[in-house]
């Protein structure tokens, strides 16, 4: 896999292809999903097979690391991520002091 920095520097660049997203999706990095989905939000990603990816963190189905260390945050900035691509199922159905946890995910 590689590196946290070069992810990130592809990122930057917007080096990358929506099967590349996809796999770093799947990275058990917490600091490389978060990236991942950070840039999804920011940059509108929304290519079917992403948002299923993203949706899948948002719903708890996904481990990122093997200590299960980060799931409450993946998620909110997962759900965060979905809430910009205009997907609000998820956001609709927190709390008011999750959603402003959501609203403050990439600040």
């Amino acid at each position: 896999m590689e590196s946290v920095f070069r992810i990130e520097k592809n990122l930057k660049s917007k080096r990358y292809s929506a099967d590349d997203i996809c796999r770093y999706l799947n990275s058990q990095s917490i600091s490389v999903v978060y990236l991942v989905l950070k840039e999804i939000a920011q940059e509108k990603i929304g290519n079917t097979e992403i948002i299923r990816e993203v949706r899948d963190i948002a719903d708890n189905k996904k481990e990122i690391s093997a200590a299960g260390l980060g799931v409450s945050t993946m998620r909110i900035a997962a759900i965060a991520a979905l809430l910009e691509l205009g997907i609000t199922d998820f956001f609709n159905s927190l709390t008011e002091y999750e959603k402003n946890l959501v609203r403050g995910a990439f600040l």
